[in-house]
């Protein structure tokens, strides 16, 4: 009895004894020191945080420098390619000058016909810091080489002459022949009247019926602009014609054979390109006495009006490469008439392209 109450006696001892506490070691292993390396942990996490968004910053800031100083170079760098393009068109406007005041006829076989190709600056004798870096290059075509949709219109009357040499150069150019009737409706609504009707009274230039007159065509691919002609009519129809602000002869001397044929009644394609062949052989035409023995019989249904060997239209175009700066332009210019001493040449118009 006594051993068993002493082991029950010692059992219930050891049920009660105290544990003794665990024994500590390094800092971190307790709840004070994992407190601690949690706390670390979260500012290093945000002094990188920090870190990250300052670079974010900086990089911007410098990002928008380097964009503000390429746009400012960038606009440094098209206006002075502008005035070197005024220059070259001044350049161009000199000889037609001279052209004008040397000669009474307009050839391809003359200076202003041969194109400038690409050349620096330097090499043209100019001697300043710019001209090593420049290159300019440059042509002029005549513009009365082309058909004058202005001929359609004479005091607000459609010329049904011209409309069918229109119709003629679109069905050689293979473009539906009413888009020479819609080109001739489009001139005559947007050119108002010039003379007095039979009643001595100025028409209403602003209005064409009960609505306002369309703004009359100036290039050659605002053809588009007319319902009813494509895209692709006009794409092909655009290097054979021209808008001129008066009304002006076909220059024989430049035409192609296209526009040739179109112009006089009854001449083919191929009997247009044998004249062609003809000019080039002899270079150029003296005057329009030339032009019409050549032609034969088929000049009898050419005026005097249609056909000429001087032209006073002209486009000029150049380019202009500085650095990284590409920029060309186009003007239309008009003259006095070759072979009269010097002419002036006034600029109409000038575009980028």
């Amino acid at each position: 009895m006594r051993t068993t109450e002493h082991c029950d006696t010692t059992r219930h001892k050891r049920r009660g004894a105290a544990v003794p506490p665990a024994p500590r070691g390094r800092a971190g292993v307790g709840p004070v020191g994992w407190h601690r390396h949690k706390q670390r942990g979260a500012a290093v996490l945000l002094a990188l945080f920090v870190a990250t968004l300052s670079t974010l910053i900086v990089s911007g800031l410098f990002y928008r420098q380097f964009v503000l100083l390429r746009t400012i170079e960038n606009q440094q760098l098209m206006t002075q390619s502008r005035l070197l393009l005024r220059g070259a068109l001044d350049w161009g406007r000199a000889i037609l000058r001279e052209d004008a005041n040397r000669s009474s006829y307009d050839a391809l076989s003359e200076p202003w016909a041969q194109p400038l190709m690409e050349t620096r600056l330097d090499q043209l004798g100019e001697t300043s810091a710019l001209a090593s870096m420049a290159s300019i290059a440059g042509s002029m075509e005549d513009a009365q080489s082309r058909f004058n949709l202005r001929n359609l219109v004479e005091n607000g009357q459609v010329m049904e002459p011209e409309v069918d040499a229109l119709r003629r150069l679109c069905t050689l150019l293979q473009v539906p022949a009413q888009t020479a009737d819609l080109i001739a409706l489009r001139m005559q609504e947007a050119l108002p009247a010039t003379m007095p009707d039979q009643d001595g009274r100025m028409p209403d230039n602003a209005m064409v019926g009960d609505k306002r007159r369309p703004i009359p065509l100036m290039l050659p691919h605002d053809l588009i602009s007319i319902a009813g002609i494509s895209a692709e009519a006009a794409e092909r129809l655009g290097p054979y014609i021209v808008v001129l602000d008066e009304r002006t002869p076909i220059n024989a001397n430049t035409a192609r054979p296209e526009v040739i044929a179109a112009r006089v009644p009854d001449m083919s394609l191929s009997d247009a390109r044998t004249l062609v062949a003809e000019r080039e052989r002899i270079s150029y035409f003296n005057n329009i006495g030339e032009v019409r023995t050549r032609l034969g019989p088929k000049s009898n249904g050419v005026q005097d009006t249609d056909l000429a060997t001087a032209s006073r239209f002209f486009f000029v175009r150049g380019e202009v490469k500085l650095d990284r700066a590409v920029t060309r332009m186009e003007a239309l210019v008009r003259r006095g008439v070759p072979g009269q001493g010097v002419q002036p040449v006034v600029v109409l118009w000038v575009r980028e392209i």
